[in-house]
């Protein structure tokens, strides 16, 4: 298989899923609520697990944890598009 058609089975793949798991499970699997007054939000990354393919992000005052599904669908979607990038790139270099 050529690197175009592993790049567009990656990306195709990864948009379904993480489209599907959004809309079945929602893109979040748990968070806090709680009432923040007068907070300025400041997001960041707190923890991640790549082999669990959770990520844990923080908006200063309330935590949320990603769903897998939608994390792996958004990985193979980042995927696909760097392996599209280098078939790209390897197609411009033979071709000079």
């Amino acid at each position: 298989m050529t690197l175009k058609r592993v790049s567009i089975l990656l990306f195709g793949c990864g948009v379904g899923l993480a489209t599907l798991s959004a809309v079945i499970f929602g893109p979040i699997a748990a968070g806090t609520e709680m009432a923040c007054p007068d907070h300025d939000p400041s997001y960041a990354i707190q923890a991640g697990e790549l082999l669990r393919l959770s990520l844990k992000y923080t908006d200063g005052c309330n935590t949320f944890l990603l769903n897998p599904l939608f994390t792996a669908g958004v990985l193979s979607t980042v995927a696909g598009v760097a392996v599209g990038a280098a078939a790209v790139l390897r197609e411009q270099i033979a071709g000079d």
